[in-house]
């Protein structure tokens, strides 16, 4: 059972026992009070006080516990689990890369497609037509075939990108440190790299969303290059 519903009962029991023992006190004082001078009863209304005030305490620990519980139960194993029931889909994408010798950054657009378990296709719109597509092991540009196990960087960069879509924790972590920010309707899941070769060029690598869906990507290089590509989810036909 969920550590939140664990205390939630718990809780619950204990409030339901106090307010129980409050209601009794209550009607007890009530009949005390028409038997009993102004002064003793005025000590009996202070009691009933006192046990609402606690009561008040309680209700306020239990909706803190409750929530300290959830956010608990929110880690990258959930992440990933969530991630891995997500259909594929469509998408758009805006992409900008802010390079430092340019004042302006270099804005690109288009769609995205997602075809499970490892093929995606990245078709630019503006500013030129052109399409790039990822199966397997395999990155096609303009026709031309690209064998991604000659490039282990170009891979490590790619596949980045389809564990985090796919929620394929054991792909990322070959060649990533992963640590989760955020909570579930706003997380921030960051990639260091282990390896020597990639982490000269990539410093961090960085995916944003909410619930199961990704909404940017951000890649920070060594020689502080940023890439920002932000993600919008098509509407299913």
């Amino acid at each position: 059972m969920a550590i939140s519903k664990v205390l939630r009962q718990l809780l619950d029991t204990r409030l339901g026992i106090l307010v129980a023992h409050l209601e009794k006190s209550f009607l007890k004082d009530q009949v005390v009070a028409r038997s009993t001078p102004p002064l003793a009863a005025a000590s009996g209304r202070t009691s009933f006080h006192s046990g609402a005030a606690i009561l008040l305490m309680l209700l306020g620990l239990s909706t803190m516990l409750t929530a300290a519980a959830q956010a608990s139960e929110w880690n990258i194993d959930h992440l990933m689990q969530s991630l891995a029931h997500t259909k594929p889909g469509r998408a758009t994408f805006v992409e900008k890369k802010f390079l430092t010798m340019l004042e302006k950054p270099i804005e690109s657009s288009g769609r995205l497609r997602f075809i499970a378990p490892d093929s995606l296709e990245m078709h630019t719109l503006k500013p030129k037509n052109e399409v790039m597509l990822i199966q397997g092991d395999v990155l096609t540009i303009d026709h031309q075939d690209i064998h991604l196990q000659d490039h282990p960087e170009l891979l490590a960069f790619i596949d980045s990108i389809r564990g985090t879509l796919t929620g394929n924790q054991q792909m990322l972590e070959q060649f990533f440190r992963l640590s989760l920010s955020g909570s579930e309707g706003n997380w921030t899941l960051t990639m260091l790299p282990r390896q020597k070769k990639l982490a000269d060029l990539v410093q961090y690598i960085q995916v944003n969303g909410s619930n199961n869906t990704v909404t940017s990507i951000e890649t920070l290089k060594t020689n502080r290059d940023r890439s920002l590509i932000t993600i919008t989810k098509s509407p299913t036909p």
